[in-house]
């Protein structure tokens, strides 16, 4: 029978943990917790996942500021962004930094996270932190970790799903997720390939394959002429899958996920719902990277 790994419990619980964590902060410490977002692109489902994050933090006590700089023009917008960036690494009341990507084609992804406070660095991605943990010296609980990848891993626990010597491939080799989840589900001791673009006999592979991440969330196409979807024809009886991936259809401008979940479900052991699950986990763990930033700084 397979089971549904929807978190909205596990959401809610978090919520809770991380509402006392800002209670005794402020209580003991005088300290509110602050996390700061900044919208560099005018992605409309940027600014709709932005919105979540801050009503999030409304209800958790944390303060929450959004900076829209898609209102400056290109030419100056990328200097205004890195003073900003500048200015928030120094301001004592933000604690977190939330950088939404993606960026438009003319921002240096790379200067901008360079520019970053590491120590502030909400959700995982400047060379510190990615250092770190790719070198194995995190804390699972406490660092500064990716948000999907940490929310992945809390789901698989919550859920009692042992990873040690399974065969793991994620769909997706991104730094925003695939990478990071790589090194996690590596570190648990499960075996693990990030496909991408170039792999071959991909259908093959995830036959084989005892957990499916799908985190391609965009074409390019992974199979055939179509961008990527997992399809029941795809996997194994009993495979865990994690759904992750999502984009908006041009044509419809409708949400299609990586995953047809009503056609995987039945065959699977544990699947994720494609909403309600990894998408609220991620943002779980953006407050819960907040309360750990905001820690480390006052201590």
């Amino acid at each position: 029978m397979t089971v549904v790994m929807g978190a909205k419990e596990l959401f809610h619980q978090l919520l809770d943990e991380i509402k006392q964590d800002v209670k005794i902060l402020q209580e003991e410490k005088d300290v509110t917790p602050g996390l700061a977002a900044i919208l560099v692109g005018d992605d409309p489902v940027s600014q709709v996942y932005v919105s979540l994050k801050e009503k999030d933090c409304g209800k958790v006590g944390i303060k929450s500021t959004v900076y829209k700089m898609f209102d400056y023009p290109p030419k100056t917008r990328k200097k205004k962004v890195l003073d900003l960036i500048r200015k928030l690494n120094n301001d004592p009341e933000t604690h977190g930094i939330l950088i939404q990507l993606p960026f438009p084609d003319f921002v240096d992804k790379e200067k901008i996270f360079e520019t970053l406070s590491p120590q502030k660095d909400a959700d995982g991605l400047t060379p510190h932190n990615m250092g770190k943990l790719l070198l194995g010296e995190y804390s699972a609980k406490n660092s500064l970790i990716p948000c999907t990848p940490k929310g992945s891993m809390a789901i698989l626990d919550h859920f009692g799903i042992d990873v040690a010597g399974k065969d793991a491939i994620i769909v997706g080799r991104s730094t925003l997720v695939g990478e990071p989840l790589r090194k996690l589900l590596q570190d648990r001791n499960a075996t693990v390939t990030c496909t991408h673009r170039k792999t071959k006999n991909l259908v093959e592979r995830l036959r084989k394959a005892d957990i499916i991440v799908a985190a391609a969330g965009r074409p390019p196409e992974l199979y055939q002429e179509n961008a990527f979807r997992l399809s029941a024809d795809m996997v194994k009886e009993g495979v865990i899958v994690i759904s992750i991936g999502v984009r908006r259809d041009p044509a419809t401008s409708k949400l299609v996920f990586d995953v047809d979940f009503e056609d995987v479900k039945d065959k699977a052991g544990y699947i994720t719902p494609n909403t309600g699950s990894t998408g609220i986990m991620t943002r779980g763990m953006l407050l819960k990277n907040t309360i750990s930033a905001a820690k480390n700084l006052i201590s």
